[in-house]
């Protein structure tokens, strides 16, 4: 079995594993990936507060008995 699958990873060098030197990289990627997204939910949940104050200013001004 073992001598069978060393001669298929010789006809085909695509199928031999990956270099040790790369070992973690997918990990790293998706971590970076997750930060981003969290730091775009920071940002948007931040411009909806923004936005949400805006509104009730401009609701106490629209509603403001001043002639």
């Amino acid at each position: 079995m073992i001598q069978g699958m060393k001669a298929l990873l010789a006809q085909f060098p695509a199928l031999k594993p990956a270099r040790d030197d790369r070992r973690g990289q997918a990990m790293v990627e998706y971590m970076l990936a997750v930060v981003v997204v969290i730091g775009l939910l920071v940002a948007m949940a931040y411009l909806l507060y923004a936005l949400k104050q805006n509104g009730n200013r401009v609701l106490d001004l629209v509603a403001s008995e001043y002639p």
